[in-house]
């Protein structure tokens, strides 16, 4: 029996998983709900009502993007005219495609990194079919999903001319899938300094690998480019909006914003008002849990959770602990090795977590609001690839030294954790 449990079988099923509840979640969960929806909407509306970028005033998306918002605009426009009650339902089933080809990427990654470590790819691919984030996010009308698939194509793609030692041609096509990134997401500029970063390692052992990269920056440059020129002309700021508060990066954020625990209140109450502005138990609870009531409940109609959905969310919280220390584990392993032996293939999914932890603190100091609006998990979403490497590399390597006690611990959790994926509001159980 054992031996018919072939790796690419058990991947291929938890891809289709993955569709299955993204699509069953983004025709489920209500259109105007998630993260700024509505803001999402405007901006969507706009450049195709209007043709042009949003000034300042005119929605409050205006320093996004616009590339999603186009394509959304567009598939919104088509539910238009087909005469669908909710035309913006057709920009969020954008996102099952989107998922699936996030998962596809990541598996091909762990295949071009580990070609003889099979299971190490099945348990990326499990990592973000399981994770609640990614299918919270992928449900809504957001940009996030469209920036996970594009970084998880370009690690991809460039790990295939750094593995492969392909020419410059190869560049190009990285290239424009890295430009594209720089419209979808500001966030997409963590992705590329991974890039960047593998490529000069590289370059270290074979110079020959500047080809590829500058082919790739110069395409990047030619389409994203226009973007932030017009950023910096009309808004100063080329990247996000002007800073909320004139003070120094690191005065904008007191000690316990750095320090706060939130104990106990992220295993018996994960929800606002609770440790707000602490940054490490908010992003927690809303990686694994619903802290800002969007998905299991919803704030709009009740200041705080029902007693069962309380201990719902608490269960929640304890099911993440074992996948992040698995996955900080298997991450600092990974940049520990790739580092001192400065593989430049290993970089990419190594980097992207400290690039985007670097950036995510970044964003949060430099915005701070009261309500602790900024701390969301999703702006680190594009680094889902290098943490689902991460636990996949740790899993794999613990399954293969105690497979009896390590592969049904894991199956085990993942059945746990299987409940709280899919969106229940449409039941009347949300």
């Amino acid at each position: 029996m054992a031996g018919k449990i072939r790796p690419d079988r058990v991947a291929v099923g938890l891809v289709v998983l993955l569709g299955v509840l993204t699509l069953w979640n983004t025709l489920a969960y209500p259109a105007g709900a998630g993260y700024d929806a509505h803001s999402h909407w405007e901006y969507a509306d706009f450049l195709i009502d209007h043709h042009r970028l949003p000034h300042r005033n005119e929605t409050p998306e205006y320093y996004s993007p616009p590339a999603y918002f186009a394509v959304a605009g567009a598939a919104t426009w088509v539910g238009r005219q087909v005469g669908l009650g909710e035309p913006h339902k057709l920009g969020q089933l954008l996102n099952v495609p989107l998922a699936i080809g996030t998962a596809l990427c990541v598996l091909g990654l762990a295949r071009l990194l580990w070609p003889r470590r099979p299971w190490l790819g099945v348990a990326a691919v499990a990592y973000l079919a399981l994770c609640p984030l990614l299918l919270k996010v992928s449900s809504m009308f957001h940009p996030e999903p469209s920036d996970l698939f594009v970084s998880a194509l370009a690690l991809y793609l460039a790990a295939r001319v750094l593995v492969r030692g392909l020419s410059w041609p190869s560049g190009i096509g990285l290239g424009i899938v890295l430009g594209i990134g720089e419209l979808v997401r500001q966030f997409s500029l963590w992705t590329l300094a991974v890039v960047v970063l593998a490529f000069l390692a590289a370059a270290v052992r074979d110079r020959r690998v500047l080809r590829p990269l500058a082919a790739a920056l110069a395409v990047t440059a030619a389409i994203s480019l226009p973007w932030y020129v017009y950023r910096a002309v009309h808004y100063r700021n080329a990247i996000f909006d002007r800073p909320h508060v004139q003070k120094p990066l690191f005065e904008r954020r007191p000690a316990s914003f750095y320090l706060g625990t939130g104990l106990p209140y992220v295993f018996t109450a994960p929800y606002r008002p609770h440790y707000v502005n602490r940054v490490w138990p908010t992003t927690y609870s809303d990686l694994w849990g619903d802290w800002y009531g969007t998905w299991s409940w919803d704030r709009a109609d009740s200041p705080k959770p029902s007693r069962a959905q309380d201990v719902w969310l608490g269960f929640q919280d304890v099911l993440g602990i074992l996948p992040t220390v698995l996955a900080i584990g298997g991450w600092l392993a990974l940049l520990f090795v790739a580092l001192r032996r400065l593989d430049a293939p290993l970089l990419l999914p190594a980097l992207l977590p400290l690039a985007g932890l670097a950036g995510y603190f970044y964003f949060v100091i430099s915005y701070p609001t009261r309500d602790g609006d900024v701390l969301k998990p999703m702006y680190m979403l594009t680094t889902a690839p290098g943490w689902a490497i991460a636990f996949g590399w740790a899993a794999e390597r613990l399954g293969a030294r105690r497979p009896r006690v390590v592969v049904p611990v894991l199956v085990a959790l993942g059945l746990l954790a299987l409940p709280f994926l899919p969106y229940k509001g449409a039941l009347g159980l949300g």
